[in-house]
């Protein structure tokens, strides 16, 4: 006779966030035109508070021409779901990937809405055959 054992189902752990905080995203240029300086963009992925997370731009840059040291510089900072439209507004969202993104730690949300226009081929044969009547009335 066998003994059957039923064991427990194994859950799938999430995958832990990288022990890395700060990744580089691109550059972008600034200044006025014609004396524009390159200025390199990291995104910073802070701690949890009050069970939501907050992501910064940083730059590394001297606060003053004096200073021999290079300090990390704060740009600006959002909460989780607003760090796609916080990329955009420094111009940086075509550097980076939602994949990549999601490497980083990030898990917000993506807001996919878009307005859908169905084209079907009845419409595309009418509109068709109207530019080609004008094009016989015109010979």
């Amino acid at each position: 006779m066998t003994n059957i054992v039923n064991f427990p189902k194994k859950e799938k752990r999430e995958k832990p966030l990288p022990k890395q905080r700060v990744f580089y995203i691109g550059f972008r240029y600034v200044g006025p035109f014609l004396c524009q300086d390159v200025q390199n963009i990291y995104l910073k992925r802070n701690g949890l508070k009050n069970k939501v997370r907050t992501w910064s731009l940083i730059t590394y840059g001297k606060y003053d021409e004096n200073d021999h040291k290079e300090c990390s510089i704060e740009l600006d900072s959002c909460v989780e779901n607003d760090l796609p439209n916080l990329l955009n507004e420094f111009e940086v969202a075509d550097e980076v990937t939602f994949d990549e993104l999601r490497e980083m730690g990030w898990k917000g949300y993506i807001d996919s809405s878009a307005k859908i226009i169905e084209i079907s081929k009845k419409n595309k044969q009418s509109s068709f055959n109207q530019y080609e009547s004008s094009l016989c009335e015109e010979e």
